[in-house]
């Protein structure tokens, strides 16, 4: 959508601050960017794993946290969901085996999500693929100071959000994308956006992505589950 033109039958007292031409370039290239760029990394994603982008956000975000273990509420959140879109969409994931759920031990409401085996293995065979997606699509296409630049503009927007979000009563502001992150654990590696994404000049990291936000501890755990509700 253009923004730039002035419109002089929405004139008022307050006129609108229209885009400069050097800001209509900056801004439509995002979005067309965005647009393109969201489009290739899920056809990516579904060619090398038949998973879908909500697919690995849901593996990817159960993944942040040791047991794998998020309450539904809590992963709602944290993905920026309604609570009705998470409950149909881990219902077709757990028809797939991937995820499982069960009812919250001191809250015969709740529910606490968590990954299977099955999704566990999906999750690191999709991994490699979907990061490398990203860096032949994207990371590697940029500089060093254009990564630090990007970081730095998504951390000014994402912090605005936050701001807007928690003033409109809407509660904590979600994360904004999947981890590519590679961390070691217990029981071996898993996987998201890396944190700080490496550069095309081997500059060592440690992950396989980026991603966006603050983390949310998740509220349930193997033995305990808190009360509140989404």
């Amino acid at each position: 959508m253009s923004t730039n033109r002035t419109r002089p039958h929405l004139a008022s007292e307050a006129a609108p601050r229209w885009l400069t031409e050097r800001e209509q370039r900056a801004w439509m290239g995002y979005r067309r960017m965005r647009t393109l760029l969201d489009l290739q990394l899920a056809r990516d994603l579904n060619r090398d794993s038949g998973l879908s982008e909500p697919d690995y956000d849901v593996l990817s975000t159960l993944s942040e946290v040791a047991d794998s273990r998020w309450r539904a509420g809590d992963l709602a959140q944290r993905l920026s969901w309604s609570t009705s879109r998470l409950t149909h969409h881990v219902n077709r994931m757990q028809a797939r085996g991937l995820v499982a759920r069960e009812a919250c031990p001191d809250d015969g409401r709740g529910a606490v999500i968590f990954l299977t085996a099955s999704g566990w293995a999906t999750l690191r065979s999709a991994a490699p693929a979907h990061v490398r997606s990203v860096r032949e699509h994207f990371i590697d296409l940029l500089t060093e100071d254009q990564i630090d630049a990007l970081a730095a503009i998504g951390a000014t927007v994402i912090a605005h959000l936050a701001e807007v979000s928690l003033l409109s009563g809407d509660g904590d502001f979600g994360a904004a994308g999947p981890r590519l992150t590679a961390r070691a654990g217990s029981d071996g590696v898993w996987a998201g956006w890396p944190r700080g994404a490496g550069s095309r000049r081997g500059r060592t990291r440690r992950g396989w992505g980026i991603r966006s936000g603050r983390r949310i501890p998740a509220r349930c755990g193997r033995d305990r589950c808190a009360r509140s509700r989404p």
